[in-house]
């Protein structure tokens, strides 16, 4: 039963990241460049859309990573009789984890941290629209990631 219940909360936590990144990166974010105005890019949507959705798969890596983790050390002695090759996908799978992760702490505690307080440095009004758009090529990068770490844990499923 631990282990059903630890399972739902990984998938959860994937699928609310790829859904977040999905939602925010492919299919909101050029609807918006299109229709918004430049007038005050602190308070148009794709700042705020940006701000939310950055710590939101931030979380959600946490909760992967934890997991994962938890799962792993649980059930440390199913993994004896594993198939050959399982830890190189392992490895492999890891890299993009680790990848995902130093993305996102960067996005939400790098990029975001430029433009998260413009009211209370006005200096930084200027840097918006780059900020916004490494944002977004970031955004892209994790969703990558995630998509390839998801995937070498689901042919992990096999073994």
């Amino acid at each position: 039963m631990q282990n059903i219940i630890l399972m739902f909360f990984h998938l959860s936590a994937a699928a609310v990241a790829l859904g977040a990144l999905v939602f925010g990166a492919l299919i909101i974010r050029p609807v918006i460049k299109k229709s918004e105005e430049k007038a005050s890019l602190e308070e148009s949507l794709e700042h705020k859309l940006m701000d939310r959705l950055a710590p939101t798969v931030l979380a959600c890596v946490f909760v992967l990573i934890v997991t994962g983790v938890y799962y792993l050390l649980v059930n440390y002695t199913d993994q004896v009789n594993l198939k050959e090759g399982y830890y190189n996908i392992f490895g492999m799978k890891m890299l993009f984890v680790v990848a995902t992760l130093g993305l996102s702490v960067y996005q939400t505690f790098g990029l975001r941290a430029r433009i998260s307080d413009l009211d209370l440095r006005p200096e930084n009004k200027k840097q918006v629209p780059e900020t916004l758009n490494s944002m977004a090529y970031t955004g892209h990068m994790i969703l990558w990631t995630l998509i390839l770490a998801i995937f070498f844990g689901v042919f992990l499923a096999r073994f």
